[in-house]
């Protein structure tokens, strides 16, 4: 293998690298590994761990809470099943329902992504749809009461007029 390192890094793997070496490295991952030990912030790798653990998508949308969780487990060495199997309990009620009755074996985790997000967006789509008409019938219903209040109202000064206009005329 052809090392192009420098500084630092180079001084760091000098040792396993010459060709006199009585360990030298088997190929580049055994290399990677071992810079990522010297140079890797555990400090990091600790708190991803904990805010991986911690994280839910509760209320927020799926592509906002997606994003959290590759952001967090980029900084993670989990393969694919483990991160799909995790997601399928940090992702909110709705989405575990929609999950639980496709009977789909997803394939990778980038399939299981794209099944979610399309199943939160129709999800909004319905609840939005839901909110619309609850809203239409709230408004129908304020408008019935107050054309009913208004016809209650005007009866009731047509009588007050009737009234006015009978004690007017038996005083004359």
């Amino acid at each position: 293998m052809i090392f192009r390192l420098e500084d630092d890094a180079d001084q760091q793997i000098y040792a396993k690298r010459r060709v006199d070496a009585l360990s030298l490295y088997q190929s580049l991952s055994e290399l990677l590994k071992h810079l990522k030990e010297i140079y890797e912030d555990q400090n990091l790798i600790r708190k991803c761990r904990r805010e991986y653990v911690a994280l839910k998508q509760l209320n927020k949308l799926f592509s906002s809470f997606y994003s959290e969780f590759t952001r967090i487990f980029s900084f993670l060495n989990y393969d694919d099943v483990t991160l799909m199997n995790d997601i399928q309990n940090k992702i909110n009620n709705h989405l575990q329902n929609a999950l639980s009755v496709c009977f789909i074996e997803f394939s990778s985790l980038d399939k299981l992504k794209i099944f979610l997000q399309d199943v939160n967006n129709k999800q909004r789509v319905n609840y939005q749809l839901r909110d619309e008409q609850r809203t239409v019938k709230s408004i129908a219903a304020s408008k019935k009461r107050f054309v009913s209040s208004s016809t209650s109202a005007s009866t009731l000064t047509t009588s007050y007029v009737r009234l006015a206009t009978f004690s007017t005329l038996e005083s004359e």
